[in-house]
């Protein structure tokens, strides 16, 4: 079917709010007199190759064939157990499929649901109980902390949190400020509150001790911990040296935007998706008319715990799945967050009542300069060509309780693409009793009767390849390999060569830094006419260390991609997410593990699982809150150009960049900035 370009809908335009209007009033039509809870609310990814199809003929300025515009929604009905999966075709305004979740699996809760359960714990007597049982101050604010339940057993379990509880600042000044650290005053209880019932049906009084089983005690009372604060204004003192740096492009951005979604930027062309779930989403990536990647997307990580003591010892986000990027997604600020000239995007996701709900600046674009591109100076004349190299930044930061992940995509102008994550916020702690020793090695003491845990922060990227194409890519890896000695072909003993394997069937492959491992994507239809190699992406990234946890815990059953660094699975618009689409007290069994088990040969339809991540052994200087631990993962051009692809950069010019000289000498002398002529000061050199 062909439909006329004016009136489609593109396959790949981010949701809209009519979309979600449309969705849940079509939910609730098929249950008249409910109160229907609508928990996600998101576009259905589409067949590959029927927007493969409408990529190409749009492309060409051909008739555009008709993909169906569908959106999936997770509900429960109020007040009762069980919950829904339903695919709306908003085309035709009908539910083309519909299943009952099985029992234990549960979809993930929204920031509502969360603020629901921390109101409703702080009514409840048992709570009540516990909280009189410690005698705090009576001027103290106990502050709850909802996280999802964990996991510890293979049963089907009902749905529910685990709420932590704290107390705000201890000094009246700062307990005052809006940005004071509750986070520094854990108490010695939780509470596990029924999803359904929303009542709290546990209480669990935490370890205390270095012993397994050292939960505190009916006489345990309240032991103050010093305020640890992190806001500036709280501050004894601040810096009075740090300079104003401001990022200036006065004839503008060298970026353009069509639609609120395609971007275009030297020679990158894109569609930038969002979702509730994953955040930014990059579609049909391409580099001067060049097809190079269908879709690229954070698909999860995982944030096991390490301390062994009940309950700690199910304690395991799932950033994503169970709290997700987009809904968590914070506001950016001009000139905070963002530095430079900045493009804002908003985008929708759903509230429990199926409305539009707006992210407001959740995604910020802007350049940067990231230092000398290329360069070389010719000695024998002492000439220098030097170009600088840029970046085009897209940034999302997400707040999950405690942390904050700050999740940025680049280009560069080397025709490579990035992923950084930089990872701050406040670490989780918990209590402990002062004034004995503890004998661990699964976390530090940060403050007298404060522990911080180790834990590991572990990524998956999914990548689905379009070199130079959209249905020829393969994957293969290569490994630089010593040869051997021989009298004929290696007598010296310092030749090695490069071997390239490629990947047939579905399964996972480790990282070997020994053997310079990597992983990339190639189009075996085509071939680079110097090198006569395949063009290509490879994958660069370090070989972090992998899940800890024993392969027989939870931990370990649930997070089905952090035991390798990368695994191979047969594209499909069903498998996206490696933990499974429901990792909310999941026990395994539905992600990328089990897909990569089913030997499936892959030929040019596999898609690639990058995983990486932090090990996190906690420091003092961690604390009160973390500065950013930054890690990153480059994808570049392999054999695809024939040449350097930045030889077109314009060369750096100061007479363009208007650099300023600081005089030599001890600027304590004199102040440069109040002398004449000190202002201003252009190099001679035009090439530094």
């Amino acid at each position: 079917m062909l439909v006329n370009r004016q009136k489609t809908v593109h396959p790949l335009l981010t949701l809209q709010p009519q979309e979600v209007t449309a969705t849940s009033d079509i939910i609730r039509q098929t249950y008249p007199g409910k109160d229907i809870v609508f928990r996600i609310i998101a576009i259905k990814e589409s067949r590959r190759s029927l927007v493969v199809a409408f990529l190409e003929a749009e492309r060409s300025s051909a008739s555009l064939p008709h993909v169906p515009r569908c959106t999936y929604v997770s509900y429960q009905i109020k007040g009762q157990p069980g919950a829904f999966e339903d695919i709306v075709d908003l085309g035709t305004r009908k539910v083309i499929f519909h299943k009952e979740l099985p029992k234990g699996v549960h979809p993930p809760a929204g920031t509502d649901d969360m603020l629901a359960v921390q109101q409703l714990v702080l009514e409840d007597e048992l709570v009540k109980a516990e909280i009189s049982r410690l005698k705090i101050p009576e001027d103290a604010v106990v502050v709850p902390e909802a996280w999802p339940y964990g996991k510890d057993t293979s049963e089907a379990d009902p749905k529910q949190y685990q709420v932590w509880f704290f107390i705000g600042s201890l000094d009246q000044k700062n307990r005052a400020h809006p940005s004071s650290n509750h986070f520094a005053h854990p108490l010695d209880f939780s509470a596990i509150v029924d999803d359904v019932t929303k009542k709290v049906v546990k209480i669990d009084r935490l370890p205390m001790g270095d012993g397994l089983y050292s939960q505190s005690g009916d006489d345990e009372v309240y032991q103050p911990q010093p305020d640890a604060e992190y806001a500036s204004e709280l501050q004894p003192s601040l810096r009075q040296d740090v300079k104003p740096i401001i990022i200036s492009q006065p004839e503008g951005v060298s970026f353009t935007v069509e639609d609120d979604q395609v971007i275009s930027w030297q020679k990158w062309k894109f569609h930038m998706d969002f979702n509730w779930r994953e955040g930014v989403v990059l579609r049909d990536v391409c580099y001067d008319g060049r097809p190079v990647f269908y879709r690229l997307a954070l698909a999860e990580m995982t944030v096991p715990y390490a301390d062994p003591r009940p309950p700690f010892h199910r304690k395991s986000a799932y950033d994503l799945g169970e709290g997700g990027v987009g809904n968590t997604a914070n506001n950016l600020a001009l000139g905070c967050d963002c530095l430079g000239a900045i493009r804002y995007f908003d985008r929708w996701v759903n509230d429990s009542q199926g409305r539009p709900e707006i992210r407001e600046n959740c995604i910020c674009m802007h350049e940067v300069d990231t230092g000398v591109g290329w360069k070389h100076t010719n000695y024998r004349n002492m000439r220098a060509e030097v170009t600088r190299s840029r970046e085009l930044v897209i940034q999302t930061i997400m707040t999950i309780s405690n942390y904050e992940y700050i999740l940025i995509w680049t280009f560069d102008t080397a025709a490579a693409i990035h992923y950084e994550i930089r990872a701050t916020g406040i670490m989780s702690v918990v209590p402990m009793r002062q004034g004995v020793e503890h004998d661990i090695d699964y976390g530090i003491m940060v403050a007298p009767g404060v522990m911080a845990p180790s834990h590991q922060h572990i990524f998956c990227l999914r990548m689905d390849p379009a070199i130079d194409g959209y249905n020829s890519s393969t994957i293969a890896y290569n490994e630089s390999i010593a040869k051997p000695v021989t009298k004929n072909h290696n007598p010296y003993g310092v030749a090695y060569g490069l071997e390239t394997h490629e990947i047939h069937k579905s399964g996972h492959l480790d990282l070997d830094p020994s053997r310079n491992r990597i992983v990339k994507f190639v189009n075996k239809e085509k071939v680079n006419k110097v090198t006569g190699k395949n063009p290509g992406y490879a994958v660069h990234v370090p070989a972090t260390q992998l899940q800890l946890s024993h392969a027989t815990s939870t931990h370990a059953s649930r997070a089905e991609f952090a035991d390798h660094h990368f695994y191979f699975t047969k594209q499909s618009e069903h498998e996206l997410y490696p933990a499974g689409d429901y990792p909310w007290q999941s026990m395994g069994g539905g992600g990328v593990r089990t897909w990569a088990g089913r030997n499936e040969k892959l030929g040019s339809g596999g898609v690639a699982w990058v995983n990486f991540g932090f090990t996190h052994n906690p420091r003092p200087e961690d604390w009160p809150v973390m500065p950013c631990e930054v890690f990153r993962v480059a994808i570049k051009p392999s054999h695809f150009f024939e040449r350097n692809p930045a030889l077109d950069m314009p060369a750096s010019r100061q007479s363009v960049n208007k650099s300023t000289l600081v005089p030599k000498g001890n600027g304590r002398e004199a102040s440069c900035c109040g002398q004449k002529g000190d202002q201003g000061i252009e190099a001679t050199n035009d090439a530094e």
